[in-house]
């Protein structure tokens, strides 16, 4: 079962790294004010990082064993989904004083890229939990 939340991390991942590159393609790294995306860097890169090390964790528990691993990936993998479910709220339609229509990288998300990744992030925080838990 542990290769198979491996599997779905790095499916989730994937589509993870596809959004990323639509962001910077559309200049979320170049564009720092308020009035021009939504998704502080901090933000972005903290999921990016923190997603990384836990899939790490996860993959020195499938590789090595290592039960402290796989409680370390699952304490990771909620704080991403936390730092993940920040942008999504951030990223909604808002009639707000930041807000400027199609100007935001993020604006260029297409809506299934989007979904898939939640959908695949979702199922990978449950199975993630559930294997550490024992009940998988």
């Amino acid at each position: 079962m542990g290769v198979f939340v491996l599997c779905a991390w790095l499916l989730t991942a994937g589509l993870g790294g596809y959004l990323a590159t639509v962001w910077i393609r559309h200049g979320g790294l170049r564009r720092r004010t308020p009035r021009v995306t939504r998704l502080p860097l901090w933000l972005v890169l903290g999921h990016v990082a923190l997603a990384v090390s836990g899939l790490g964790a996860w993959a020195a528990y499938v590789v090595g064993g290592v039960r402290s691993s796989a409680w370390a990936a699952c304490a990771v993998v909620l704080i991403v989904a936390a730092f993940g479910f920040m942008m999504l709220l951030r990223r909604l339609p808002s009639s707000g004083r930041h807000s400027h229509g199609d100007a935001t990288a993020e604006r260029h998300f297409p809506l299934t890229a989007v979904v898939a990744h939640g959908m695949t992030a979702g199922a990978t925080v449950l199975l993630v939990a559930l294997v550490t838990l024992g009940k998988v």
